[in-house]
């Protein structure tokens, strides 16, 4: 690979660009370990930059290329950087006001399945993006279900200022949790 062309591409920010070079050099010889995880970086460097309310199509088709790399289970790093924007599309969507819950299902849908290491500060902010839906997403109760709440760890229980009163993750997830199941 020609790690001075992908790295100019980089730095330019034309992500696209070194992308196809690191692809080229995969299907040269996709026994390399390098290049998969060259392509891995760029597609959630991609993924932060798309993590735009407009920009939801690129979004989902990253993600699925990022998932069929095929990236070991062992590979916390990069399993745990795609939280982020993960975290980030979901914020954006709370922030214009359009995240809906087809969008909610399908991004769900996505991420279910994949390794994250768990408990993390990662998985915790994603935990955090989707507990602000509230009732935006009729699906947030499988979501906590499938999070966890035994993934909570000991930062999830500081308190912070939010609307007035002092509240931490852990309360606000517990409360959703407790409110979803009295409805039942």
């Amino acid at each position: 690979m020609s790690y001075k062309q992908v790295k100019y591409y980089q730095d330019i920010g034309d992500y696209s660009a070194a992308l196809k070079i690191a692809r080229d050099d995969w299907s040269a010889n996709s026994r390399l370990k390098w290049p998969r995880n060259t392509i891995a970086w760029l597609l959630i460097r991609m993924m932060k930059v798309d993590a735009k309310v407009y920009a939801k199509n690129r979004f989902i088709k990253e993600l699925n290329e990022f998932i069929a790399l095929d990236i070991p289970k062992t590979d916390t790093k990069l399993w745990g950087a795609i939280v982020w924007p993960i975290r980030d599309i979901v914020e954006d969507g709370i922030r214009m006001q359009w995240f809906t819950p087809q969008f909610g299902d399908e991004l769900f849908d996505i991420i279910k399945d994949l390794p994250f290491h768990k408990p993390s500060d990662s998985y915790s902010a994603m935990l955090a993006a989707f507990i602000e839906l509230g009732a935006l997403w009729p699906g947030l109760d499988e979501f906590i279900e499938w999070w966890g709440l035994e993934n909570l760890t000991p930062f999830d229980y500081r308190r912070y200022p939010h609307r007035n009163e002092l509240v931490s993750l852990a309360d606000k997830v517990l409360k959703i949790n407790a409110q979803i199941h009295s409805q039942v």
